[in-house]
């Protein structure tokens, strides 16, 4: 997409914002956030979240004026995470809400900005490369990561996730950057509890939040090594805890949107999520040879998981690739997918 048709896709958000603005309250973060939404003609009502109280009090505003919501935080790893939790907590009032205006303003927008005010700048900018005209701007010329980055590899057992991290950690450590590879359950503390098999008796909801305990605190580990300029590359995160818990293990499936709304508060957004999808059954005998399996390996069960993991994967917009292509090939995609969104 050249500068001139990104220029005509964003003003075309942007009428959009400007229609639904009309009957909804549009949330943004601060008060240049609500300057630069005036500025760009959009004149309805604006609750800024940071000055007038957080994501609790925003939702509670918008609840009583009987209206609905956009979302409209900026589209960094923070306005995510409050995207996220204003979602929960309309969702948990009953508020109806778009947030697609936010998701196609990131698309468009995050290889140069991170927020809404900085988007008149970007406008003024696309506009002179558009013309032709050197107005002094600086223009991306080819893809890189500025700073950290934050990427998650998603899918059933024996879809290929630990061999293709090792895969990406390589590729990328030998392009020149700072690679960490994590995992979850992690080692930690918590983590360490849950993979020692100590966890024994308790029901698949005391599990569960056993596994949201673990996550909350690997996930402030893993945001410190991203803002050191780390690419952080996670085998699974939250979708893994909704996908397999809700997919009836031993009979017992738990509720999903109690899943989804437990993991809100302590995750983040990642910069890509990578869903690698394989037949259960080609996915056992992969690794029928490790020995005794465990509860979580068994072919019906697989079944439902991996339905659950596309239904994520269509809600979150993860990258969906499939498992049987070669892991160097798989690599290549996912590193030149990461790239376009930086």
């Amino acid at each position: 997409m050249n500068d001139e048709e990104r220029l005509a896709e964003i003003k075309d958000v942007l009428e959009e914002l400007k229609r639904l603005s009309e009957d909804r309250i549009v949330l943004v973060e601060g008060l240049k956030d609500r300057r630069a939404l005036e500025s760009l003609g959009i004149r309805g009502e604006v609750f800024m979240i940071q000055s007038e109280g957080g994501p609790l009090k925003a939702a509670e505003y918008v609840h009583r004026s009987g209206k609905k919501a956009v979302i409209l935080t900026d589209w960094d790893r923070r306005g995510g995470t409050i995207a996220r939790e204003l979602g929960f907590q309309l969702f948990s009032l009953g508020v109806e809400f778009d947030s697609e205006i936010r998701a196609k303003l990131s698309f468009l927008c995050k290889k140069d900005i991170k927020d809404i005010e900085s988007l008149g700048t970007l406008l003024e900018r696309l506009s002179a490369n558009a013309s032709g005209i050197n107005a002094g701007y600086d223009t991306v010329t080819e893809s890189g990561f500025l700073k950290g980055a934050f990427l998650v590899i998603e899918g059933i057992d024996g879809a290929g996730k630990s061999t293709l991290c090792g895969v990406l950690e390589k590729k990328l450590s030998d392009e020149g950057y700072k690679v960490k590879v994590t995992q979850e359950p992690t080692y930690d503390e918590i983590g360490g509890f849950i993979r020692e098999g100590r966890v024994k008796g308790i029901s698949q909801k005391a599990e569960a939040l056993l596994f949201v305990a673990d996550r909350a605190v690997h996930t402030e580990r893993m945001l410190k090594w991203v803002d050191e300029g780390y690419i952080v590359i996670c085998d699974r995160y939250f979708a893994s805890t909704v996908a397999y818990q809700s997919s009836g293990l031993n009979g017992e499936a738990l509720d999903r949107e109690w899943l989804i709304s437990l993991n809100m508060p302590v995750i983040t957004e990642p910069d890509l999520t990578v869903l690698l999808d394989i037949d259960p059954k080609k996915g056992l005998g992969r690794i029928g040879g490790r020995g005794e399996l465990s509860k979580y390996e068994e072919s019906r069960y697989l079944e439902n998981t991996r339905r659950e993991y596309l239904r994520l994967a269509d809600e979150f917009d993860f990258m969906i690739i499939d498992a049987e292509e070669s892991q160097i090939e798989i690599a290549d995609k996912i590193v030149a997918r990461l790239k376009e969104r930086f």
